[in-house]
């Protein structure tokens, strides 16, 4: 092999590599790698043109360490082309299998619902109760689910397309076959919160039963807690395992109604808080025009 064939070879694969790490940084690397890495890129580059000047011109393979660097980048946008294809394609797949199981889910057949959960193969159970229970459209999965009824609407005006019996069925079945698994757990707390943005007390208790089922097959003390490790990387669908939120809902779902007189107490407080701003600026206004 020739020297100008190791030279070309050589700085070929530099940039396939170097994508590669900033591929397993961002992936493993903490946050503040994303935000630091534009300026590593640069500096790499930098550092990988002064290499190829130095080396390439003792060496008189100047014009091959340039073309094997060029090669090399030529392959990364190729190899980005052939992801962004699977990646789309695979999007598309999930797109599809997820609106065709809710379809299922919304004719309320409790065999087949149970038969399309376990066959889902783009999604885990946990995953798909926590999906079923957004707004139809909105941000995070709500694209995967269809346009809800007019008359199934959230306290802020947002369509849903599963029924709240229907997703109660879901979660039957989810904590029927998997009580024992702490994503169980964070999927019940991510649907408590679907219920609450639906605003229908009335469904908590029910909801509270299957909690206490999950309680019951994993052994942990009695709470509004999580069981068992904290998921190292928790579901993009459901959101996270923090202890403190959960008891939070809660406490928030259980609230007491406001009654008349403390909406007039409340009412009142805020006319006084506006009537002593009022006062102030006056009070102000008049002092500027006396000085």
């Amino acid at each position: 092999m020739t020297i100008r064939t190791k030279s070309f070879l050589t700085w070929l694969a530099v940039i396939p590599v170097l994508s590669a790490l900033c591929v397993i940084g961002l992936n493993l690397l903490p946050l503040w790698f994303v935000y630091l890495l534009p300026y590593a890129i640069g500096v790499a580059l930098l550092m990988i043109l002064v290499a190829i000047v130095a080396t390439g011109g003792a060496t008189k393979t100047l014009g091959a360490s340039f073309g094997g660097l060029a090669a090399g980048i030529v392959l990364v946008f190729v190899a980005y082309d052939i992801v962004k294809t699977a990646d789309r394609a695979d999007w598309n797949a999930s797109y599809d299998e997820f609106r065709q199981f809710s379809q299922v889910v919304a004719r309320g057949d409790r065999k087949a619902t149970a038969l399309a959960l376990d066959d889902l193969r783009r999604f885990t159970p946990a995953e798909a109760l926590c999906i079923l229970g957004t707004e139809s459209g909105t941000g995070g999965s709500g694209y995967l689910m269809p346009e809800g009824p007019d008359t199934q609407r959230t306290r802020q005006g947002n369509r849903y397309f599963i029924s709240t019996p229907r997703l109660f069925e879901v979660a039957e079945i989810l904590v029927s076959t998997q009580p024992d698994q702490r994503e169980t757990q964070v999927a019940l707390y991510d649907m408590l919160r679907d219920l609450h943005r639906r605003g229908d007390p009335a469904t908590f208790s029910r909801w509270e039963q299957l909690w206490l089922r999950t309680k019951a097959a994993t052994g942990g003390t009695a709470g509004w807690h999580f069981d068992g490790a904290r998921l190292r990387r928790p579901s993009e669908q459901c959101g996270g395992d923090d202890d403190t939120h959960l008891a939070d809902l809660v406490k928030e779902i259980n609230k007491p109604p406001e009654t008349p007189e403390d909406a007039r107490a409340q009412e009142s407080s805020s006319s006084q808080a506006r009537q002593a701003a009022d006062n102030a600026l006056r009070d102000s206004q008049n002092s500027a025009v006396a000085r």
